[in-house]
């Protein structure tokens, strides 16, 4: 559901490439996939979801952890950016190749 919020239909490079807004405001790193993070945990934060926080998340550490599991998730969508490439494969060696 977070994925893809706000999405305007090309890629990252594309979005660096014409220059846009959201490209130059993420440091042309992950731009659609920090666009969509930043909205959809805005909208989660927003006083109309008090209470369904407070059913997810009893405490600031869980909420903390719950962000750090959204950020993660989203962010492993960027199959392009070879830093992250690195990161995922180094993280799956060291869950199942150890």
């Amino acid at each position: 559901l977070i994925h893809d919020v706000d999405h305007v239909g090309v890629t990252n490079a594309q979005l660096v490439k014409e220059k846009t807004r959201i490209a130059t405001l993420y440091n042309n790193r992950s731009v659609a996939e920090q666009n969509s993070v930043v909205l959809a945990w805005d909208l989660f934060m927003a006083e109309d979801f008090l209470e369904l926080r407070e059913c997810i998340c009893s405490t600031t550490s869980e909420l903390r952890r719950l962000r750090q599991l959204v950020v993660n998730g989203v962010m492993a969508t960027d199959i392009v950016d070879a830093d992250l490439k690195k990161l995922r494969n180094d993280r799956w060696d060291k869950a199942f190749n150890q």
